[in-house]
Formats: C-alpha cells, sequence, structure tokens
C-alpha cells in the first residue's frame, strides 16, 4: 500500500475543488446544512448520466444532487434514487457521510492515465449532459480508502474551461 505522501507526489494533486457527501433526504440534508452552518443557497436537481460505467460496466443510476458553495470548495450533497453506483452501495454499508473529494481537471483522460499508473482502476466513469448549468461534466471515481479512508473523483465541467482564443 502506498502512503498518502508518496500517492499525492505520484499523482500531482491539485487543490482539492469538491466534497461529495451521501445523504438518504435531500431536503432534510440542505435543512441541516442551512442552519448548521449558513450554507447556501443551494441549487437542487436530479440528474442520470448519458454514458455511465460502474465498476467497468454499463449501468444506470439516478441521483438528487444538491450544490453549494464553502468558501471556495463545492459541497455536494448526493442522494441515490434508483439505478446502482457506489453512493447506492455507500449509503447500504456505511450511511450517511464523506463520499468523495474531488479534483477539477482540464486533462480529464490525462489525469485518468496518472491515476491508473499509480494502481488505481475506475469505480465510477460517468458522462453527463448537466441541463442546470448548460453544459457536460466528466467524472472518474478511484477507490483511494485504503490511502485516506476517501474516494477521489476527477472531474472535468465544460461550464468552467476557458474559452480558446
Amino acid at each position: 500500500m502506498q502512503s498518502a505522501e508518496g500517492l499525492r507526489a505520484k499523482l500531482k494533486l491539485p487543490p482539492i475543488d469538491q466534497i461529495g457527501i451521501v445523504v438518504r433526504d435531500m431536503r432534510k440534508a440542505v435543512e441541516h446544512y442551512e442552519t448548521l452552518l449558513g450554507l447556501g443557497p443551494w441549487t437542487v436537481y436530479e440528474s442520470s448520466p448519458d454514458k455511465y460505467l460502474f465498476k467497468g460496466k454499463p449501468a444506470t443510476m439516478r441521483l438528487r444532487q444538491g450544490k453549494a458553495m464553502l468558501g471556495g470548495i463545492e459541497m455536494e450533497l448526493i442522494q441515490p434514487l434508483a439505478g446502482e453506483s457506489p453512493f447506492h452501495e455507500f449509503l447500504a454499508t456505511q450511511g450517511e457521510g464523506l463520499h468523495h473529494l474531488a479534483f477539477h481537471t482540464d486533462d480529464f483522460e490525462g489525469r485518468i492515465r496518472q491515476f491508473q499508473a499509480a494502481g488505481f482502476q475506475p469505480l465510477l466513469l460517468v458522462e453527463a449532459y448537466v441541463e442546470t448549468y448548460g453544459g457536460t461534466v466528466k467524472a472518474c471515481h478511484f477507490d483511494t480508502r485504503a490511502v485516506g479512508g476517501v474516494i477521489f473523483e476527477v472531474v472535468w465541467k465544460s461550464w468552467l474551461q476557458k474559452p480558446r482564443t
């Protein structure tokens, strides 16, 4: 098993962009974080990815997602609704709680190769058009729990890309 320091050096991780928390009830979770931490406003929407692989096999899932900013980091609440996913498994085996830390990248495929070179295989690979943001998101989860107790996500969002000149 690699050390956290060794993994960070190998992957050259950028700053954390998002904290992902799995919840059972979006309405109650949003209310809790608004009251407890003063977080908000929240953007809440449902999604089903256009392309989705779970543990390397085609699958389906439907989620309710809630997003708000915590300083410069996006807080994402994830309520699994249907299908199969690491979010469903997490909720069934561990209950609600911290699921993943996400790192935004401009080089999605290159970052996936870095994780694979470090010995991690994709747990979830997804591409979806997100109407709420008017763009496409690509995300890949890697099970890095043996190193740091949490899943790492590599994410690319078209709406965050700089226009080409």
